[in-house]
């Protein structure tokens, strides 16, 4: 499972091996002789780690460079379309898989509903609908580094725990142990808010942003044994991102949501003064600005805006992402919070926080899920 470094050889060339992974990620398109420059890896060193990941597959040539006077040099960039990792995303009602590149990008991808039931069913139907996704791009278990879960509730991503998941109704479960066991792969846990976050930093966060925060809004809960479930407070999950790396706190609960924020659909009526009985009844009228549902919607912003203020007085990140099950609800909320926090925004400030939506639509999670599996492809080894 994990590295075991027994010399400096063979830590050097593990060093050498991820440096020179990384730089190809984040240059896109790079030439040996550049790799040399940039890393200060000898070019007879660089030239034999390149040979050998072209050989793994995780590397390929992609035609020839710029000559500054002699033969064009080679490019090389990440092998993207290998699946590497699978992720999955679990939650009350349907159980979400993709198969990821080295570039965090689905290659396939399928949705399954779902009931809540043991730990070990629900392997059972994730091992299932995995191997039926990467039968489908003619791959195999084998081929893959890593496997991400996404889970809602309260987790010990280090050890591998669910301490308790109240819409799995699953409490202290070493789930990463009961999944390596079935598929033989290493296992990364995550919180299905925090996976949301990691996806947000890899694929949407602006270019330099090493701080920031990603809220996910629940309006409405469509499973495949009711129509849509509204309760009576907005479902707000949290991940926290700071210095580049996922913020778990001490004890594993950071950002986890305790302001109850009513759901706007509690006191919205429609114009015979009923309770609106779908969200997408409620979005209509939001829509066409009827003036209980915008009054409706008004009163949550200014309810969430104390949670978002002081998140970001304190954080001061770069930009606080928002995501959501409804895109229109969405983009509603996000016009109402900036103008608040226009009003209530530190006035010493240095910078300015952005607020922005997130388009990584309904697997996010997934996508954020396998982050964690990728990220040790390219990471230098850590060692006490």
């Amino acid at each position: 499972m994990k590295e075991m470094l027994t010399g400096k050889p063979q830590l050097n060339r593990v060093v050498n091996r991820r440096l020179i992974l990384d730089r190809i990620r984040r240059a896109g398109r790079i030439s040996r002789a550049q790799l040399a420059e940039v890393t200060a890896i000898r070019p007879p060193t660089v030239s034999a780690i390149i040979k050998d990941l072209i050989v793994e597959g995780l590397v390929e040539e992609v035609g020839n460079g710029q000559s500054r006077g002699g033969r064009a040099p080679r490019m090389v960039s990440l092998a993207g379309k290998r699946a590497r990792a699978v992720g999955f995303e679990v939650s009350e009602t349907a159980i979400r898989a993709g198969v990821c590149d080295l570039n965090g990008k689905l290659t396939a991808k399928k949705s399954v509903e779902f009931y809540p039931t043991t730990p070990e069913r629900t392997i059972d139907r994730m091992h299932a609908l995995g191997e039926e996704l990467l039968a489908n791009i003619d791959s195999s278990w084998e081929d893959i580094e890593g496997v991400g879960v996404a889970l809602p509730g309260h987790l010990d991503p280090l050890r591998g725990i669910v301490r308790w998941s109240k819409p799995l109704e699953w409490k202290d479960v070493a789930f990463r142990r009961l999944c390596q066991e079935r598929w033989g792969i290493d296992t990364d846990l995550v919180n299905d808010s925090m996976a949301g976050g990691l996806a947000a930093h890899s694929s949407e966060a602006a270019s330099g942003v090493k701080n920031l925060i990603y809220l996910y809004l629940r309006f409405h809960v469509v499973g495949a044994h009711s129509a849509d479930r509204v309760h009576g407070v907005l479902g707000i999950g949290s991940g926290i991102i700071i210095n580049g790396e996922p913020y778990h706190g001490e004890f594993g609960a950071a950002g986890e949501i305790t302001t109850l924020v009513a759901h706007p659909m509690v006191d919205a009526r429609d114009e015979q003064g009923n309770a609106f009985e779908t969200v997408d009844a409620f979005c209509t009228a939001l829509a066409a600005e009827q003036p209980s549902a915008v009054k409706s919607m008004d009163r949550v912003a200014e309810d969430m805006s104390h949670l978002v203020v002081h998140a970001v007085n304190f954080l001061e990140p770069g930009q606080l992402i928002l995501g959501s099950d409804n895109s229109m609800l969405r983009d509603e909320l996000l016009v109402r919070l900036q103008q608040i926090l226009d009003r209530h925004r530190l006035r010493h400030e240095a910078g300015k926080t952005k607020l922005v939506v997130s388009e990584l639509g309904e697997y996010g999670a997934v996508r954020g899920a396998v982050v964690p599996v990728l990220q040790r492809m390219f990471r230098m080894p850590r060692w006490t």
